[in-house]
């Protein structure tokens, strides 16, 4: 309580459906996800897309609120096509593991994906932390899978969890290799995976210009006290890489409202050289690089607090260097999650939410600042549900076969 009044978050705790929207808006597609989906869909090429999903209810009570269940031990990658939605499932369950993360390559040619370790309770209440979000855990194969042929090939087997996945898990341009980190246990490595033979090398093998050996993991990746892990981004062609990390510190006279500030650091691949951008305002949501290269977009929430304590949005410019270019989107009292720079380079489409519950996604073009509203929320179900509204989630850009 604060302020005589109640403090209001809202919780993401469901996926419902998904859909294809057009840049001009038009003959968009709604698609009619399987059972309970778990995950977001994936998708390179307008053939195929993919998703995990669960026959089950992946949503737990704790302490009167509402959870989803990460850990849901019967979790399915399931592929369909966009003509008929005709479905199968791509990677079953086992006795032991399940798929909890899953990517699709350039052209679709692969499913790269995490094959975990079942908890022996999956129920998401016990102590309300999943598994996914453990850096330090040894509980994931990480696998990639040819969608032509069905080869499976094992990139890292036990040194691997979901965590890593989400901090960076990049391809290359060529979709030949996958980009992330290892934990053995004792320390981090960032490795890159040759996605045909399963061969995986350092990046001090890869990138032999800058001494890996000085990276300070404790930074990325603190061991306690602080559940915020670093974010990782390696540019198209190869020449840089950006990683972020997000700090709080709660207001103790107003627990509703947080102070956040965020890190950037950015690794020269070519001179070797590391700039450390510290203390900047807001805490970053997500990254996007231009096609070529040359240019990066962080969206950045300058505050963080319960609802109508609200956020300011915001989508800012850097060229490859982090140097500062502009302010691409001001979106006041709202929240940007997800976002992508386009094929052509000329636009970043974004999904954004508001006070007004409505969740829309928007598409800016980078040269005239231009915002277009392509869809949102109320249009879609015709109202607004206050109590459990419905939110847009941006996946990804995908072109034609």
């Amino acid at each position: 309580m604060t302020g005589g009044g109640k403090c209001f978050y809202l919780n993401f705790f469901e996926f419902q459906d998904s859909g294809i929207i057009k840049p001009d808006g038009n003959d968009n597609q709604i698609i009619g996800l399987k059972d309970y989906p778990t995950s977001n869909i994936t998708s390179k090429k307008l053939d195929n897309y993919y998703y995990i999903f669960s026959p089950d209810y992946p949503v737990a009570e704790m302490h009167g609120f509402k959870i989803f269940n990460w850990d849901m031990p019967n979790q399915t990658i399931l592929t369909a096509d966009y003509d008929n939605n005709k479905d199968k499932d791509l990677v079953p369950y086992t006795e032991e593991r399940f798929p909890g993360s899953a990517l699709s390559s350039p052209a679709n040619k692969y499913i790269v994906y995490t094959m975990s370790t079942k908890k022996e309770e999956s129920t998401g209440a016990d102590t309300g932390i999943s598994a996914k979000f453990n850096p330090f855990l040894l509980d994931s194969n990480l696998i990639a899978k040819n969608t032509e042929t069905g080869e499976e090939t094992t990139l890292l087997e036990n040194t691997y969890n979901r965590q890593l996945f989400t901090s960076f898990s990049d391809f290359s341009d060529s979709g030949e290799y996958f980009y992330t980190i290892s934990h053995d246990g004792n320390k981090f490595n960032f490795i890159r995976g040759e996605l045909a033979t399963g061969e995986v090398k350092d990046f001090s093998n890869v990138f032999e210009y800058f001494d890996w050996s000085k990276i300070e993991w404790n930074e990325f990746f603190p061991k306690s006290n602080d559940y915020s892990y670093a974010c990782f981004s390696l540019s198209p062609d190869e020449e840089r890489l950006v990683a972020y990390k997000n700090y709080y510190a709660t207001d103790m006279d107003n627990p509703c409202y947080t102070k956040s500030t965020h890190r950037l650091w950015l690794f020269n691949l070519e001179s070797g050289e590391t700039k450390i951008i510290d203390k900047q305002k807001g805490y970053v949501s997500d990254i996007t690089w231009e096609t070529n290269g040359q240019k990066f977009a962080l969206a950045i929430m300058t505050n963080c607090g319960c609802y109508p304590d609200y956020l300011d949005a915001k989508i800012d410019i850097f060229n490859k260097n982090a140097e500062f270019d502009k302010t691409l989107v001001t979106e006041p009292s709202s929240k940007i999650t997800n976002m992508g720079w386009s094929p052509d380079s000329k636009n970043i489409v974004y999904d954004v939410y508001s006070m007004d519950f409505i969740g829309r996604l928007k598409l800016v073009n980078i040269g005239d600042g231009i915002i277009t509203e392509l869809i949102n929320t109320k249009t879609i179900e015709g109202s607004v549900n206050k109590e459990t509204p419905t939110l847009i989630m941006f996946s990804d850009w995908v072109i034609e076969p």
